[in-house]
């Protein structure tokens, strides 16, 4: 008999957290795994017709706000009506256990799994949480806590010590089936910007927001163009800071393409591939460029230090520091043989660590071996 899970999605968007969410189903149902799962989330969520299309049963409900700016007052009271529909679900479901995909599920759905008298697995992607009383009580109210950085799990156990007895760290991983060089996939999304084979591509794929730094990309763009005035810049992706980083690029030679679908054949056009974040747990899209054999600059922060290794995949540089990313780039881009080889390395670095299929049997392993 499958082993029947709750998963909880409290965000709408669909970033890095909700992609791995569907990465996992995906896996799972291709492999035939003995696990039932079912996914609760909001009604705006754009995660609802993407596990759907999957034929996985996805139950949009209100989930209720959570805001950081509001005392613990206010949030609890808006607990309430939210506790009560995901307890009437989680009575008529049955799970064997909940899932809450990061620190906002975890808090949309705490109550009603111990309520419930369901084991709840707390599984967090973000470095970026505030280390005060409410976190502490998090880790001790979660009966098991799946994270996907050694960052996060040093981050939880400095806080709350006796909580690394119930902490497994399970890195991300991706489909290197669905990320792999090809060639006529630059050649075919080069064409679509107006460039051609042989001009040189630095790119980044990522949510345009606070925390993933992109506006030092984009000043490391312009001073690269001082030097290298043949460069091309490609940012992936779209969130609340696009119009403000289309209006800090103003140049053609940095271009803005919001394809979500279709990273890999964008990754494709690149050759340098930068990912200048300010906090990271363990970034898909440092694994991904990886798995297309791109050399990777990385911010040296958080989960990435356990992804990009310095001299052999890419080149770590200090987070907030524009100029840093133009002289690792430039160094790049005058050698195309290192970046062969760091691109080569970083492949086979995926496949031997950050492979899709083991993580989703750990993930299985530790939700069949919550605490009852």
């Amino acid at each position: 008999m499958n082993m029947r899970v709750l998963f909880v999605e409290h965000k709408t968007i669909f970033g890095g957290g909700q992609v791995a969410l569907l990465n996992l189903l995906t896996q799972w149902q291709n492999s035939r795994m003995p696990i039932e799962p079912r996914v609760i989330c909001s009604p705006q969520a754009k995660l609802v017709p993407r596990v759907r299309a999957l034929n996985i049963a996805c139950e949009a409900i209100e989930l209720g706000a959570i805001e950081k700016t509001r005392g613990g007052a206010w949030n609890l009271t808006q607990r309430v009506a939210p506790t009560a529909r995901l307890l009437q679900t989680i009575q008529r479901t049955r799970p064997y256990a909940l899932v809450a995909n990061g620190a906002y599920s975890f808090l949309a759905s705490m109550f009603a799994a111990k309520l419930a008298r369901i084991p709840i697995l707390w599984w967090e992607h973000n470095t970026t949480l505030p280390n005060d009383a409410w976190l502490k009580r998090m880790i001790t109210a979660a009966d098991r806590i799946v994270v996907v950085s050694a960052a996060i799990e040093q981050q939880f156990v400095e806080l709350v010590p006796h909580a690394r007895k119930k902490i497994s760290v399970i890195h991300n991983g991706i489909d290197t089936q669905k990320f792999f060089p090809m060639r006529d996939a630059r050649l075919v999304k080069r064409r679509e910007l107006g460039w051609d084979d042989g001009v040189c591509v630095v790119g980044t794929v990522s949510r345009l927001s606070p925390e993933k730094g992109i506006e030092y990309f984009v000043d490391a763009a312009h001073e690269i163009l001082r030097h290298s005035p043949d460069v091309r810049f490609l940012i992936v992706g779209d969130g609340p800071l696009r119009q403000e980083l289309e209006q800090r690029a103003q140049s053609n030679a940095i271009r803005f393409v919001d394809a979500q679908e279709k990273v890999a054949a964008w990754l494709n056009a690149m050759d340098v591939f930068v990912i200048p974040s300010l906090a990271e747990g363990l970034p898909l899209a440092a694994l991904e460029a990886m798995a297309c054999e791109l050399p990777v600059v990385a911010s040296d922060v958080g989960g990435l230090r356990e992804v990009v290794v310095q001299n052999e995949t890419g080149l770590r540089v200090a987070p907030r520091e524009a100029d840093q990313i133009v002289r690792a780039v430039l160094e790049l881009l005058r050698d195309r043989t290192r970046r062969c080889a760091f691109g080569k390395a970083g492949r086979a670095r995926v496949e031997n660590y950050f492979r899709l299929e083991q993580q989703a049997r750990s993930m299985f392993e530790a939700i069949d071996s919550a605490p009852l």
